[in-house]
């Protein structure tokens, strides 16, 4: 009989470090993996739209116009906005928050938001970034870039992904770049860059009052794929915990 429930508590000590193990291996790691999905305007599959969008342009000179915007997607109204000045080839850090309710977004110390009661959807694991850059003589001129890309994840450095577009030759002619990606994490913060450029010579067309001629968006999306929650793993281990007291507890009995 002792050799049984020797037996017994061995396995099941084994048993509860193997899940002990397994919970240390599934904490979610330090690092924030993000995955290109796809190019252009098909929304992938399984995807659900949080209804905001910020928005960002060449705007026009002085307060005549806004420059960024938050927006309900669905009606593509602005809720609120702020101004900036754009200067050549400068890189602009960025911040934007999503709390499952509120979207948020602070650039050059300002910060604009959009609150919705029942949005779509709480989760933020996908997200897509679009840039475009219209030919327009006296406004743009060909080679005028708009780039804008994410560097971090709720506070953690990330392989920085982006998108951009330049101006090319041909009045009216436009590029569009719309690059969707997703996050192995539930997003609470992203991050990053924004940047406007143009060639020696050429207009600025913050002060040439471009506007959406040269602009950029970030749009969110709860995805189909299930990230793990912290609570999970933290159960699985709490459980191979309390087996191993278990079997200790009637092996002293």
């Amino acid at each position: 009989m002792n050799m049984i429930h020797n037996k017994l508590v061995a396995t099941t000590l084994a048993a509860g470090a193997s899940v002990l193990s397994f919970g240390m291996l599934s904490q979610p790691a330090a690092a924030i993996d993000l995955t290109f999905v796809s190019e252009g305007d098909t929304v992938p599959e399984g995807w659900t739209n949080l209804n905001w969008t910020v928005e960002g342009r060449a705007g026009a000179k002085g307060f005549a116009d806004w420059e960024f915007s938050t927006k309900e997607d669905d009606i593509h109204t602005t809720v609120e906005q702020l101004q900036w000045n754009w200067q050549n080839d400068q890189e602009v850090p960025w911040l934007l928050n999503w709390d499952g309710n509120t979207v948020s977004f602070t650039l050059g110390g300002q910060t604009i938001a959009f609150y919705q009661d029942n949005p779509p959807a709480k989760s933020l694991n996908g997200f897509y970034l679009w840039t475009r850059a219209t030919t327009k003589s006296g406004k743009v001129d060909p080679g005028t870039e708009i780039l804008l890309n994410v560097n971090a994840v709720n506070g953690i450095a990330v392989a920085p992904v982006s998108s951009s577009a330049i101006a090319p030759l041909g009045e009216g002619n436009t590029t569009i770049t719309k690059n969707y990606f997703a996050s192995d994490t539930s997003i609470t913060s992203l991050s990053g860059i924004a940047n406007m450029s143009w060639l020696e010579g050429s207009p600025n067309p913050n002060l040439e009052n471009a506007r959406s001629r040269v602009g950029l968006k970030i749009e969110g999306f709860s995805t189909s794929t299930s990230v793990p929650e912290p609570g999970t793993v933290a159960g699985l281990v709490a459980m191979g915990m309390f087996g191993v007291t278990s079997v200790l507890r009637r092996k002293k009995a």
